[in-house]
């Protein structure tokens, strides 16, 4: 016999018909089996009220204290259950996340490096304590190595001069080294990485304007320290000065063979020795332009191979620039000024030194600077190329002009720490132009 639902039913609506019921559950009618549906009953009694009726005397609480009974003995201690999951600081760099029913946590990594300074503590995180000594600052952290109290580092038992240090660090005691090797770590530091490093100088240092109170004995150049929370921005910070926290530039004229590598296999922009790169000896073509590590820029139409273009493309290779005029000038503060060395010295040599350690600053050969200028366009004005292939410029009659800081060997009283020259195109290239490079200054943790 068909059963004859109601023809538009709401959600939970209740149909009964020969001693059966159903429910619409929005999609059909679902048979409820065993529900029998009657009138409310009568509350029932509670079990306080049931225990009054038995018997007991007193209110609800007293009745409720007298379910409590006396604390038993104490049982013997439970097996050793299953380790737990780790919880993991989100500080080691590791996530947590909570779930439907658990929280679940990120297993712990073997090892967890990371680097972090004191609070506002200014500076590198190793502090020179004599000429040729070095320590670690109390609570610095380097590796995830916490040094809480200040840490002298081993250092080489001899320095040799204008030469570049690494400080590497043991992978479990976290003792620190000092050694000349930036490719294989030294005994006392087996097996572990780089995390700072230094330059060290001869004397003749000058602290004072002018060439003014010279130091008298070798010595680490304490601006040239740096770590993994205190360096330039560059992938390689050998041979570089840190002038004031504020920027880092290169103690020694870019070389000829001067050539960016992978971590510290280059031959760096800065070092002692190297035949100093300009437009008679010009330097490398770097391999993000083409170069191969021994192919020299050579002249391209009337682009010298010794310009600002070609320097500026050299500098990036290295993650750094060409130095502003201003730069230039805080950091030639104290090599000697009004004068100049009277010849070509060819080789990057350690001479007419700045405060900050820069090495032939001033007089000895012109250094590009990031600053250019372009002359009022006029209605004549063309595009001229001048670019060797890439492109062609147009600006007033004069053209484009790039600055030249510092002086060269012949330029006498002109030349100086705040020595500018703004009169030469940026393709123009000559045997008294170098470069100098400069890179931003970069604090972590």
């Amino acid at each position: 016999m068909a059963i004859d639902f109601p023809a538009s039913p709401a959600v939970d609506q209740i149909y009964s018909e020969g001693g059966k019921s159903w429910k619409w559950n929005g999609l059909g009618w679902q048979l409820e089996v065993g529900v029998v549906t009657g009138p409310p009953g009568e509350d029932g009694l509670s079990a306080y009220e049931i225990a009054v009726k038995d018997g007991f005397v007193g209110t609800e609480e007293e009745w409720l204290a007298s379910l409590v009974g006396p604390v038993g003995a104490k049982g013997d201690t439970g097996a050793v259950g299953p380790a737990g999951p780790t919880a993991v600081s989100a500080n080691a760099g590791n996530t947590s996340r909570l779930g439907t029913d658990n929280l679940i946590f990120t297993p712990a990594p073997a090892v967890v490096l990371y680097n972090r300074r004191p609070a506002l503590y200014r500076g590198s995180l190793f502090y020179k304590t004599a000429a040729t000594q070095l320590s670690a600052c109390a609570g610095g952290v380097l590796n995830g190595r916490l040094y809480e109290a200040a840490t002298a580092v081993t250092m080489p038992a001899s320095h040799t001069n204008n030469t570049d240090y690494a400080i590497w660090q043991h992978p479990t005691t976290g003792d620190l080294v000092g050694d000349a090797s930036f490719s294989t770590a030294p005994t006392g530091a087996a097996g572990g990485s780089i995390v700072g490093g230094y330059h060290y100088i001869p004397s003749g240092r000058p602290t004072a304007v002018n060439n003014g109170s010279p130091t008298g004995a070798a010595e680490i150049l304490e601006y040239s320290i740096w770590d993994l929370t205190w360096r330039p921005t560059c992938p390689d910070p050998r041979g570089m000065s840190c002038i004031d926290g504020r920027y880092w530039i290169d103690l020694y004229l870019c070389g000829k063979t001067s050539y960016a590598g992978t971590d510290f296999s280059a031959v760096p922009s800065s070092k002692i020795g190297l035949t100093i790169a300009d437009n008679n000896d010009p330097p490398l073509i770097p391999a993000f332009y083409g170069g191969d590590g021994t192919t020299a820029y050579s002249l391209s139409g009337d682009l010298q191979p010794g310009s600002w273009m070609n320097f500026t493309e050299v500098a990036q290779s290295f993650g750094k620039r060409l130095p502003e005029w201003g730069e230039f000038s805080a950091a030639a503060f104290g090599a000697p000024e009004a004068g100049s060395r009277g010849s070509d010295p060819g080789t990057v040599i350690w001479e007419r030194q700045s405060k900050w350690g820069l090495a032939q600053a001033t007089g000895t050969l012109w250094v590009w600077g990031v600053g250019t200028e372009g002359n009022r366009l006029t209605s004549t004005n063309t595009y001229s190329t001048h670019t060797g292939g890439r492109g062609s410029l147009q600006a007033g009659p004069d053209g484009p002009r790039a600055v030249l800081l510092g002086g060269g060997w012949n330029n006498g009283a002109d030349s100086g720490s705040r020595t500018a020259r703004w009169n030469f195109n940026p393709w123009v290239g000559a045997n008294d132009r170098s470069a100098r490079f400069a890179a931003g200054h970069l604090v972590l943790g």
